[in-house]
């Protein structure tokens, strides 16, 4: 069979047909696993796989990890154990492939076994969840060969499960803030921005807000942000609403709580909204 795949775009020939590539496959259950473990304890956990469509189905699975860049951006790098806080060499896949027929379900299983020794803090990758088109020559499930030329388009869909281990009860959060400022957001309306790093060794999803007064001292408001988790050396943007505030100058209490402990890492700042 004569095959022109395409990933980005399509392109329209008069004497080619397009056809759909892919199957409905769901992922029950959250994207994220999240266990906590002392060092060489071992946990098991499970992917549910649904095929929704009336159509067999073929799944690939396979290990990614996520790594912190130095700007405190993130990125999925192919292949594991490619940062010191990897935690895809811990993992067992049950299988890496995974055959569905139409409206069937099936569980997938994985062990994660934690080295022992000096092993503490947040380790973390990612189990990827591809399904794979039935033209796709990597498919068990292609079509016999044909001498008709075929268009095929590809459209990749994938899941991407976060498996997160905290190892031990020692390691903790650090939370730290930087370049605070107020802008505009990207609906037009006023904001407070700074950016939060977890210079710690243990993930966290801080609650951030700012406790706003008067400069007589007078409580405005609370103000909270959105909830991000932080992988250790990571910073992420933080954006506070602030369209509720009058023109004028405040002063504030920037604050942080770590949902690990509880503790609460805070700063003063002096607001100006114009």
């Amino acid at each position: 069979m004569k095959h022109l795949f395409l990933t980005s775009m399509a392109v329209a020939l008069p004497c080619l047909f397009l056809q759909p590539t892919y199957a409905a496959v769901m992922l029950n259950g959250g994207l994220s696993h999240e266990y906590t473990v002392n060092p060489g304890g071992t946990v098991s956990g499970v992917l549910e796989l649904k095929n929704t469509s009336n159509e067999p189905a073929e799944v690939k699975i396979y290990q990614e990890d996520v790594k912190v860049k130095a700007d405190g951006s993130t990125e999925y790098a192919p292949g594991t154990g490619s940062h010191a806080r990897s935690n895809a060499n811990w993992i067992s896949l049950g299988t890496d492939r995974v055959m569905l027929a139409p409206g069937a379900s099936q569980t997938v299983a994985y062990t994660l076994q934690v080295p022992g020794g000096n092993v503490s803090g947040s380790y973390w990758s990612m189990l990827m969840l591809e399904p794979v088109s039935n033209k796709s020559p990597e498919s068990q499930l292609a079509p016999a060969a044909s001498d008709k030329p075929t268009l095929t388009i590809h459209q990749k869909v994938r899941y991407a499960v976060q498996v997160l281990t905290n190892v031990g009860n020692q390691a903790a959060a650090n939370l730290v803030f930087d370049a605070p400022q107020v802008a505009k957001d990207s609906r037009g309306g006023r904001a407070f921005h700074v950016n939060v790093k977890n210079t710690g060794t243990r993930h966290s999803r801080p609650k951030v807000w700012l406790d706003v007064f008067s400069t007589d001292g007078n409580n405005v408001g609370k103000f909270e942000a959105d909830t991000h988790g932080l992988y250790a050396n990571e910073r992420e943007a933080f954006s506070i609403a602030l369209n509720d505030l009058q023109p004028g100058n405040y002063k504030a209490l920037l604050a942080a709580e770590d949902n690990n402990g509880g503790q609460v890492f805070g700063s003063d700042v002096n607001l100006t909204i114009q």
